[in-house]
C-alpha cells in the first residue's frame, strides 16, 4: 500500500497497544511525519527503543498504534506522566499521525482514547498523592499544523505557551566570550555526570513545566541517546563544581535526510550562583566553534518565549533566528 495515497473516512483502522517490534515501523511514520512538520522530530531506532522504555509510560496500558488492512502503522500514540508530581498533576499526549491520514476516521478515535486513558492516569496519580492540583492534559505542535489545532481546540484544548525553535549559520563571525577568572571550561567526561545532572536539576527548576531528572533518567535521556556528541558538550566549573553545562548533540541520520549539518545546543544551564556572569554566552561561543570545527553548517535550540533567565534575547545576541513555533495546549479536568 501507498501511505501517500489519500485515505477516505470510511477506511477501517485496527488499534491495539504498542510493541517493542513495532519501532522500526514507528520511525518510518515518524520520518514521513517530519518531511511536511519538521516540528515533528525522528529519532535514531536505537533511541525509539529506549523510549519504549520510558518509565512514565507503559506501553501496554498507555501507548496505541492505528493499523491499517495491509498491516501498515500509520498512527503512534502514547500518555506520559510524572508518577511523583512536583506541581501540578500533568500528562503529555503525544498523537503522530501519519499526514495521508490525518481524517477524522482516524484522529478523533485515536484522540478520544488518549484524552480517556490520560484522564485515568492522571486520578490514579493524583489518589496516590493528592495535593497536587490541577489535573492538566497537555499537548503541543507546530503553528503550522492546522488541522492538528483545529483537533485540539475542538476538543477543549486552548493553548497555553509558546516556544521557538532558533538557528545560527555557522559560516557567520563567532564573537569572543571569554569565562570570568576562576573558571574553567571542560569537554565532557563520565565523571561529571553527577555535577551535571545536579546542575541541570537546579537550573532547570524555576523553568516552566519543570520536572527532575533522575540518574537513571539522566542516562537514557541525555547522555545515552545516539545524538548525544560527548566531543561537542561542555561544563563549566569552579574547582571541582559544575557551575553550567551544555549538553550538545547531532544526529548525522537527519543530517543527510534533510541535507543540513544542524549541532544542536541539547540542554544548556547555569545554576543560580553562578548566573550574569556571561557563563552560558561562552558556553554557547564554546559550542559554535566545536561545531563549526566539526564541519557542521547550522547550530539550533528550542527555548521557551517566556523563559525567566532571558534566554530568547541571549540567543538572538550571538546570532540565532526564529524559524518555527511550537503551541503547547493544556485541558484542566
Amino acid at each position: 500500500m501507498n501511505l501517500l495515497e489519500p485515505v477516505t473516512t470510511n477506511t477501517q483502522y485496527t488499534y491495539r497497544p504498542a510493541r517493542r517490534e513495532d519501532m522500526p515501523s514507528v520511525g518510518q511514520l515518524l520520518v514521513a511525519i517530519t518531511a511536511q512538520h519538521p516540528a515533528t522530530y525522528a529519532p535514531a531506532l536505537a533511541d525509539l527503543y529506549s523510549d519504549f522504555e520510558d518509565p512514565w509510560c507503559n506501553p501496554e496500558t498507555d501507548s496505541r498504534v492505528a493499523v491499517t488492512p495491509a498491516g501498515a502503522i500509520v498512527a503512534y500514540a502514547r500518555v506520559f506522566a510524572n508518577p511523583q508530581p512536583v506541581d501540578e498533576t500533568r500528562a503529555h499526549l503525544d498523537d503522530d499521525i501519519h499526514p495521508a491520514h490525518r481524517n477524522p476516521g482516524l484522529t478523533e478515535p485515536l484522540l478520544d482514547w488518549l484524552e480517556a486513558r490520560a484522564g485515568e492516569r492522571l486520578r490514579e496519580i493524583s489518589a496516590a498523592f493528592p495535593g497536587h492540583e490541577p489535573l492538566v492534559l497537555q499537548l503541543w505542535c507546530g503553528d503550522d499544523e492546522h488541522d492538528r489545532i483545529a483537533s485540539y481546540q475542538q476538543l477543549g484544548f486552548r493553548p497555553v505557551r509558546y516556544a521557538y525553535r532558533m538557528r545560527r549559520d555557522l559560516r557567520l563571525p563567532i564573537p569572543d566570550r571569554p569565562l570570568p577568572d576562576g573558571l574553567t571550561l571542560q569537554t565532557y567526561a563520565p565523571e561529571l555526570d553527577a555535577g551535571l545532572l545536579a546542575a541541570r536539576n537546579e537550573s532547570f527548576s524555576d523553568a516552566w513545566n519543570f520536572d527532575p531528572v533522575s540518574p537513571s533518567d539522566w542516562q537514557q535521556f541525555f547522555i545515552q541517546r545516539a545524538d548525544f556528541r560527548p566531543d561537542l558538550s561542555y561544563a563549566v566549573l569552579e574547582g571541582d563544581t559544575v557551575a553550567a553545562f551544555s549538553i550538545n548533540r547531532f544526529d548525522p541520520i537527519a543530517a543527510e535526510r534533510t541535507r543540513l549539518k544542524v549541532g544542536w545546543i541539547g540542554s544548556l544551564g547555569t545554576r543560580r550562583s553562578w548566573r550574569k556572569r556571561g557563563l552560558a554566552s561562552a558556553l554557547l561561543v564554546a559550542s559554535l566553534r566545536a561545531f563549526q570545527a566539526a564541519r557542521l553548517e547550522y547550530a539550533g535550540l528550542g527555548v521557551d518565549t517566556q523563559s525567566p533567565t532571558g534566554a530568547v534575547a541571549l540567543y538572538e545576541g550571538l546570532g540565532f533566528k526564529p524559524y518555527m513555533r511550537i503551541i503547547t495546549f493544556h485541558k484542566t479536568l
